[in-house]
């Protein structure tokens, strides 16, 4: 009876002792973030800063050296045509400037003839772009098109809208100059008094590069005279990107709450369109001296839609591939093993480490077309202290975009 007394004690030390090192040893509980695997749509952007550029705008430059005195105008003052901006006192000509002066009404005269052209062709293809309007108007009413399909259409008549705006303007531009260069011919000519230089175009004083009286040379710029009102915004994109952007990409532009107007979502961006991809690229050197290749992508806004001058900053993100639904989790999930993307999995308070197969990727959401189902729970910022199996604490669950 001892002796059995004796060996249950022992047996109960021994287990006891097993418990302890056990407890010691066990692994620790990893405190981690959580989030759902959801259903949804998935938008993938390209982010970049881009800059406002008023797109009917021109300088008005000096036809023949001489001494400027300019008129009491200020920057963000509103003129309309003709109104005096100042008054050129041509200096003597000698005969090749003569010959120059006569060779610059030749080239306003060809000038004129070519706004003339582009005109043409701006309302015919704003003639076009109202007659497929028309057309995808009645697909979408009878439910053949989308309704983004119906959108596009209506943009690109606003689009040709401003396009024959700006070619009237350049139009206007075009016979100022060829009026300017004729005064400018005369007055070489030994015309008494000063040229007088008014405004080409109804608009807003951008720039005043010369404010003050001086003798300035042939071509200096003057002024600068823009609608500001009718912005586009020009986006310096790496040519590796803008191979992924098409003509027509939606654009979402963020100018800031003090600048913009607040859509419906109640976001402070608007929504723009891509325009045009320049065909040639530039060198430019980035903020860690490295030469990089870009190209500059030109982005139309809606003229109602902001209130923004010249040259201001952007945000913009540029939509370069749309799915209606994919299972998403937040990239911060993905881990790489090898050369495999994985994803830790948790499932009774313990976390598993699964390979995945990956579609297309957003700025914070992936696709994940194998390796998970809608529900499942993953682990977000995995660190080096998760292990298969592990015990975890979660400490945040991050709610799933709609």
């Amino acid at each position: 009876m001892l002796r059995t007394r004796r060996v249950m004690v022992a047996i109960g030390i021994t287990g006891l002792g097993a418990a302890s090192w056990w407890w010691v040893r066990r692994p620790p509980v990893v405190d981690v973030e959580i989030a759902l695997a959801s259903v949804g749509p998935l938008r993938v952007s390209i982010e970049e800063t881009g800059t406002t550029r008023v797109r009917a705008h021109t300088d008005v430059n000096a036809p023949v050296s001489g001494r400027w005195v300019p008129a009491t105008v200020k920057e963000g003052d509103v003129v309309s045509t003709g109104t005096r901006l100042g008054t050129l006192y041509p200096a003597p000509l000698d005969a090749s400037a003569r010959e120059q002066a006569t060779a610059r009404v030749g080239s306003a005269g060809a000038s004129i003839a070519e706004a003339e052209s582009r005109r043409t062709a701006a309302r015919t293809a704003l003639d076009e772009a109202r007659r497929t309007q028309v057309r995808v108007a009645a697909l979408g009413a009878a439910g053949a098109v989308a309704p983004e399909e119906v959108e596009r259409a209506r943009d690109a008549v606003s689009l040709r809208e401003s396009d024959v705006h700006a070619a009237d303007e350049r139009l206007r531009v075009a016979r100022y100059d060829l009026a300017v260069a004729r005064a400018a011919l005369a007055g070489a000519t030994g015309a008494a008094g000063g040229l007088t230089l008014a405004a080409p175009m109804t608009g807003t004083i951008l720039a005043i590069a010369e404010a003050h009286e001086r003798v300035v040379p042939s071509g200096t710029r003057l002024l600068e005279i823009g609608d500001p009102r009718d912005v586009e915004v020009l986006v310096p994109l790496l040519t590796a990107d803008a191979l992924r952007v098409r003509e027509g990409a939606s654009v979402h532009l963020t100018f800031g709450a003090a600048a913009s107007t607040l859509e419906a979502d109640g976001k402070d961006t608007v929504v723009g369109r891509v325009v045009r991809i320049e065909p040639s690229a530039y060198t430019r050197m980035s903020a860690l001296g490295v030469e990089e290749q870009r190209v500059n992508v030109i982005v139309s806004v809606p003229a109602t839609a902001v209130h923004v001058g010249d040259r201001f900053r952007a945000d913009v993100r540029i939509t370069v591939r749309e799915a209606a639904r994919a299972l998403r989790v937040p990239a911060s999930a993905l881990t790489r093993r090898d050369e495999t993307w994985t994803i830790w999995v948790v499932a009774n308070g313990r976390v598993d480490r699964r390979p995945v197969q990956l579609g297309e990727r957003g700025t914070d959401l992936v696709d994940v077309r194998d390796g998970l189902q809608a529900g499942d729970t993953v682990v977000l910022f995995p660190g080096d202290r998760l292990r298969p199996r592990a015990r975890i604490r979660v400490t945040r669950t991050t709610s799933a975009p709609p």
